[in-house]
């Protein structure tokens, strides 16, 4: 038999979006300053992150002199000096000090490669080629409704890739199996086909889940409406049959690398309610546990072009479509890029009142 092929050759193209590498609170404790240097991976690319002259900046984490980890060394005042030589670095990433000589002039080659880095839902967002400038942060629904109680957990990591969290978490059909009591009723294994519309780079769908199932009231059972911003980030908000509440989850995968994925969950719900964080959150950690060794058993951990799809796989098969797309426009420059992103493709009859703004 010939060896599996990898469904995607060449997975640059992630470079163009923007992803989460850490939580603010997670930047925020990596030293006592408050201000890093803290030292994350997106796409097999170190990268430090430190609070220089009031913002979160993110940095390639070697200093272009002796290639030491900038995210060893020390914020001062609005620099970032290394820990070898003491080389000074501001947010730029251009070198302003070099203590062993410092009457000698300085190389314009001494500058550190920068990155675009935002703040935004509480988490610290990062992409490495801002050179097509065409990508926004994820979509998140409720971020800005003051009636929502909104709750950043703590990331989880997964020896998985990106991609397969993003299956998971959009599966109908693993509910019965892998969450029966838990999120799901085994008798319910047959999901439907739902039309899927592509807009403003997202997927939209809706699945109204089974009612009547003996679950826990924790469990956010109820009519599923996903905004699925490319490439990993998933808006789940549901209308929950449980006292018809509205409760969102935002969760969004960090490509680490193509084997491994740091996970952002960000979950809302109705604050009027007043019930404690606790017992969701311990909700949500048992839903990851039972799908983690799942997904982490699926080898190769990339999604592999000879897979078996049938008619429920759906969303997946989508999905797949539409990264391909995004691979091979990537090669063909910013416009074919930005079209294969936000050209709307619409199955279902509804209608979005944003669907061509991006593109415009």
């Amino acid at each position: 038999m010939p060896e599996p092929r990898p469904l995607f050759k060449d997975e640059s193209f992630l470079r163009h979006f923007w992803h989460p590498v850490a939580t603010l609170d997670e930047f925020e404790s990596a030293n006592a300053s408050g201000n890093g240097p803290m030292p994350v991976e997106l796409l097999e690319q170190k990268v430090v992150l430190a609070r220089l002259g009031g913002k979160i900046v993110a940095m390639k984490d070697q200093c272009v002199h002796r290639c030491a980890k900038l995210s060893g060394g020390k914020v001062k005042g609005d620099q970032l000096q290394c820990p070898y030589h003491g080389w000074m670095f501001n947010a730029e990433g251009k070198c302003t000090h070099m203590p062993a000589c410092p009457t000698q002039k300085i190389s314009s080659r001494a500058k550190v490669d920068n990155y675009d880095c935002e703040i935004k839902y509480g988490l610290v967002w990062v992409r490495l080629d801002s050179s097509y400038g065409v990508t926004e942060i994820p979509y998140f629904s409720v971020a800005d409704n003051p009636n929502m109680r909104i709750v950043v957990q703590e990331p989880y990591w997964w020896e998985a890739s990106a991609p397969r969290r993003w299956e998971n978490f959009t599966d109908f059909s693993h509910f019965a199996f892998v969450h029966p009591g838990t999120l799901f009723d085994p008798n319910n294994a047959e999901p439907p086909i739902v039309p899927m519309d592509r807009v403003n780079g997202q997927f939209r769908f809706i699945y109204d889940t089974p009612a009547g199932m003996d679950v826990p009231d924790e469990a956010p059972i109820g009519s599923f409406t996903y905004h699925c911003s490319m490439p990993f980030a998933i808006n789940l908000a549901v209308q929950k049959y449980v006292g018809n509440t509205l409760h969102v989850l935002f969760n969004v995968s960090c490509p680490v690398s193509s084997k491994r994925t740091k996970n952002f969950l960000i979950f809302a719900r109705d604050a009027s309610i007043g019930d404690p964080d606790y017992p969701h959150i311990a909700f949500n950690n048992l839903v990851f546990a039972e799908d983690q060794p799942v997904i982490e058993s699926q080898w190769p951990e990339e999604i592999m072009e000879d897979e078996i799809s049938v008619v429920t796989d759906k969303v997946s098969m989508q999905y797949r479509k539409w990264m391909k797309e995004l691979e091979l426009a990537s090669e063909q420059g910013k416009d074919a890029f930005k079209k294969a992103l936000y050209n709307s493709v619409i199955e279902s009859d509804r209608t979005y009142p944003d669907m061509m703004v991006a593109a415009e």
